[in-house]
């Protein structure tokens, strides 16, 4: 039998990837209406690149949380591999979702403003994710 918290953490995690994926769809949509109005090539590759990003995060989240039941972690390994997962989906919402509306490529800090916060979005995005990830690994490793 599952234990209640983790089934609750799994279940988290699905609800969060499937907004995740929500938002990607919305960035696909924007990146159709930018096609089919001739946008300049910088909204473009932004819409696209949030679009493709946004939905292969979600899905990572909702089959990470498909497998939790069957990693062998503790109760607060999971906790941490949940949130780091959603907290890191939601920086690459908003650093990749605001890239899309402004045009923008924010791969760098400078100049200091938007481009900054919106570079702390990709960057928590990209800790979130490499720290759930190693979580995964290791409690994949563990199940042997």
């Amino acid at each position: 039998m599952i234990n209640y918290q983790i089934g609750i953490q799994s279940k988290y995690l699905m609800l969060n990837g499937a907004i995740v994926i929500l938002s990607g769809l919305i960035c696909g949509l924007l990146l159709w209406l930018a096609i089919i109005h001739n946008k300049d090539y910088k909204f473009i590759h932004a819409r696209r690149v949030a679009h493709a990003t946004l939905a292969m995060d979600g899905v990572m989240m909702i089959v990470v949380g498909l497998i939790i039941p069957f990693l062998n972690l503790s109760e607060p390994a999971v906790w941490i591999l949940t949130w780091s997962l959603v907290i890191a989906g939601y920086g690459f919402v908003l650093g990749l979702g605001i890239d899309a509306l402004k045009g923008y490529r924010s791969l760098a800090p400078k100049p200091y403003g938007i481009k900054t916060v919106l570079f702390g979005g990709h960057a928590i995005g990209v800790a979130g994710s490499l720290i759930g990830i190693a979580i995964v690994i290791y409690g994949l490793f563990n199940t042997f």
